[in-house]
Parts: C-alpha cells; sequence; structure tokens
C-alpha cells in the first residue's frame, strides 16, 4: 500500500479474431503498437524508458527476443534492456506488476509493460523430426492448443474441463448463456458512447503492404542513454563503441509502421462484438464438448492483440511535469488444483484484499478475467459480488481474449473506469493455465 509506482499512460489495439483484420500482424508487432500508443499518451520521452516486460504465451516461430522485438519495433533505444514473461493468460497482468516492483526497488524509474498475442500466427510443430521418423506417420501438433489451450496435467483443452468443472460447481448453461448476452450488450453500449476511447487506439491496417500499419508520423526514434551506474562517467572506455557498417541499425527493416498516402482498413473497434446476438441464438450453438455447457457464445474466441502500460517512479513523474493516471498498489498471485481456474480470480482477489486490510465494499471496479462465462459467475459469487458491478464495459466474451494481453487490458479497463467515475480503489483480476490467479490493487 506504500506503492510509488504510477501509471502515466496506456494503450491497446482493437482487438481480431482468428483470420481476421489483424492476422497479417505479427505479435510483437502487435506489442509494438500498443507500447508506442501508450508511451505516446503518457507524453513521455521514449528516450527515457529504461526497461520493457511484455507478456506473451505462443513464442513458438516468433523469434528471438519477442519483448525486445516489440521495443526495437517501437522505436525504442539500443539501451532500453528487455523481457518476455509467460505466465498464460495472466502474462500481461505479470508485466504490470513486474513493472511495479522494478519501480518500488528503485531499479528503474520509467517502464513500459503489457501483453501481446497473434494466435492467428500461431504455428503447427512437428515434434521428433530433428531425430526423423523411423518408421510410420507424423503428427502436426498445434502451438496454440498445446502451448496455450491444453491442460497439460489431465491431458484435455480448457474448454473441455472448464465445462466439467462447470458442471460440478452447478453453473449452468443458461447462466453462462445470459451473462454472455451482457457482455456483448455491454461492449457495444462502450464503443457507442464512446467509453472504450481511452483505452482503445484505433490502427489503420495497410491493405497490401502486409504488416504494416499507416500512421500519421513515424514513432520518435529514441536516443542511446548508458545509465549512470553502468560506469558511463567520463573517462570510462567500457561502452566506446560503434558497430560496423555491416551491423549499423536500420529500423526501417523492423518497423511495423509506414506513413503517407498507403491504402488501408480502419480498425477500430473489437471484431468479436456482436451488438445484434440474442439469447435464442446463443441457445442453439452446439457445445464445445459434447454434454457441456461451455459454447463458442460463451467463451470467448481465439484472437490477435496488444495492450500497454506505462509505469513510472511518482516522484520521477512529478518531478518531470507528468500527471498520474492511478497507483498500482499491490499485487497478489495464488496457485490450485489445476482444473478449478473458476476458482483461481477470487482466491487471488481475496489474497490481495486480505493483504491490503480493505473489504469487497471498498472496491468500486472490478475486472475479472471471462476466461469462460462460467470463471466469472464462479469467482464473482464466491466474493459476493453484484455481477452488475462486474466488468462494466463488457469482458473477453466480447471483446476478445488474446491470451498473452489479456491481463494488460483488464488493468488499463480499471483505471479508465475509476476515472470516470471519479476515483476509488479497483481491482483486476485473472485466471491462467496450470490453476493460477493474479489481482492488481489500483487507485485513482
Amino acid at each position: 500500500m506504500n506503492s510509488k509506482a504510477v501509471i502515466l499512460g496506456t494503450a491497446r489495439t482493437p482487438f481480431g479474431r482468428l483470420g481476421g483484420a489483424l492476422a497479417s500482424i505479427p505479435a510483437t508487432s502487435l506489442g509494438a503498437a500498443a507500447l508506442s500508443g501508450a508511451i505516446a499518451r503518457a507524453r513521455v520521452d521514449p528516450s527515457e524508458i529504461e526497461h520493457v516486460i511484455m507478456g506473451q504465451v505462443l513464442q513458438a516461430g516468433v523469434g528471438q527476443a519477442p519483448a525486445r522485438q516489440a521495443s526495437f519495433k517501437a522505436g525504442l533505444a539500443k539501451t532500453t534492456t528487455s523481457e518476455t514473461v509467460n505466465k498464460v493468460c495472466a502474462s500481461g497482468m505479470l508485466a504490470v506488476a513486474s513493472a511495479m516492483r522494478l519501480i518500488n526497488a528503485g531499479a528503474n524509474h520509467l517502464v513500459g509493460a503489457g501483453g501481446m498475442e497473434s494466435m492467428s500466427n500461431a504455428p503447427y510443430l512437428l515434434k521428433e523430426a530433428r531425430t526423423g521418423y523411423r518408421f510410420g506417420d507424423g503428427v502436426l501438433v498445434d502451438a496454440m492448443v498445446y502451448d496455450g489451450l491444453w491442460d497439460y496435467y489431465f491431458e484435455m483443452t480448457m474448454a473441455a474441463q472448464g465445462a466439467a468443472v462447470a458442471g460440478e460447481l452447478r453453473v449452468s448453461r443458461e447462466e453462462q448463456d445470459a451473462f454472455a448476452y451482457e457482455s456483448h450488450r455491454r461492449a457495444a453500449r462502450a464503443f457507442e458512447s464512446g467509453d472504450m476511447a481511452a483505452e482503445v487506439l484505433p490502427l489503420r491496417v495497410a491493405s497490401k503492404l502486409k504488416g504494416k500499419f499507416v500512421v500519421e508520423k513515424m514513432p520518435a526514434q529514441a536516443r542511446a542513454r548508458i545509465p549512470a551506474l553502468a560506469g558511463s562517467h567520463a573517462g570510462n572506455d567500457v561502452w566506446d563503441h560503434e558497430p560496423s557498417e555491416r551491423f549499423a541499425p536500420n529500423p526501417e527493416k523492423w518497423m511495423p509502421f509506414v506513413t503517407g498516402d498507403v491504402p488501408h482498413a480502419l480498425f477500430e473497434r473489437d471484431e468479436a462484438i456482436r451488438p445484434d446476438v440474442s439469447l435464442e441464438a446463443m441457445a442453439k450453438v452446439r457445445p464445445i464438448d459434447k454434454d457441456g455447457t461451455i459454447t463458442a457464445a460463451n467463451a470467448p474466441g481465439v484472437n490477435d492483440g496488444a495492450a500497454a502500460v506505462i509505469v513510472a517512479d511518482e516522484e520521477w513523474a512529478r518531478a518531470n511535469g507528468l500527471e498520474p493516471l492511478a497507483t498500482i498498489l499491490d499485487h497478489a498471485t495464488v496457485a490450485w488444483d489445476a482444473p478449478y481456474i473458476a476458482l483461481t480470480p477470487a482466491m487471488a482477489a481475496q489474497k490481495l484484499l486480505d493483504q491490503s486490510g480493505l473489504s469487497k465494499n471498498d472496491i468500486a471496479v472490478w475486472e475479472i478475467n471471462e476466461a469462460f462465462s462460467a470463471v466469472v459467475l464462479t469467482s464473482a459469487k464466491r466474493l459476493g459480488l453484484d455481477l452488475s458491478k462486474v466488468n462494466l464495459n463488457g469482458g473477453a466474451v466480447a471483446i476478445g481474449h488474446p491470451i498473452g494481453a489479456s491481463g494488460a487490458r483488464i488493468t488499463g479497463a480499471v483505471v479508465h473506469q475509476l476515472r470516470k467515475r471519479g476515483g476509488g480503489y479497483g481491482i483486476a483480476t485473472i485466471c491462467s493455465g496450470g490453476g493460477q490467479g493474479d489481482a492488481l490493487l489500483i487507485k485513482v
């Protein structure tokens, strides 16, 4: 509760469907767009960003050091350090929590954090190909499922497992459909009313230049800064080096941005939101697992997108004339039986309340990630929350769930909802594969 870590800016891309509007964009370029947008909104000099932490789950085939890629693509300096974290659906939240801890420890004064995922670009894997097949067929393994949506311990998809747990916990199909319907209704209303404008960064996706965004101006190229504590004082030749012509940086080669009169499509709202959805239509959708209750209508889709948050030391921010949006007060994480992810958002939130000395009644804004409708229904019930006050602008069932990004998305959602209401405490909480849960406490 004595945290010095404040949020100066947030941005997220609109979330695309599998094979949809963002399918041509690599995950690291989506991360760069969100990171660049958050830096611009925070009004900070990109050269001041000391460290970047980005969550990503589906890293196979993405290339070396995804967070470093996102940093370079966003125009950050070669001296900006980076790391990629993977805690399945909680990856983006873990990135923000880690940024908070770095700030509070005095290790950094300005950190970019968030998450990114392109589920459309997840590859298929051919196991054992390196050592060779001596006889019989090889099997292609879907990395999106195996690395992101598959329970390693009980060998089943999380959707099938979620349906079994929902049945055990007596969460009905009708309850799940009703909640999903409300998620779509709220998300559609939030965009129509303009409530999403503070969160979402509209993108202009180039029509013919694959993997490019069209922008008014290129992100500012950050200058390299060697930290004073790294021995950058005069007379120290440790840092006296210039790359050869062969290895001179060429940002145009990797940046996903172009300017000028380039044909493009404007993408400014989440692709999966269905403003015309009806309970009658939802009731006709077949369960994902036979005799189960989870369907494509009451669960989130498979999505592409990214979200970022700029975290700073409060004293540094005020010394530089920057007004914080919010303070990140605390973080809690829990672990439980792997199949019971529906319980862990409530567990993490309760742990967070206990360690901060607050009660559920002190919390003005609640965001519980909609891994499935049943997850929110179960955790809200365990916490004793009124569902009308949870996920006010809809959640992942409607908005989408690019698994590495969602933790950062709901963090930004809490910040902007608190600011709209004039302040207070908010909690963002999320489950993750393997039976873990994370929660962040935020104050405006």
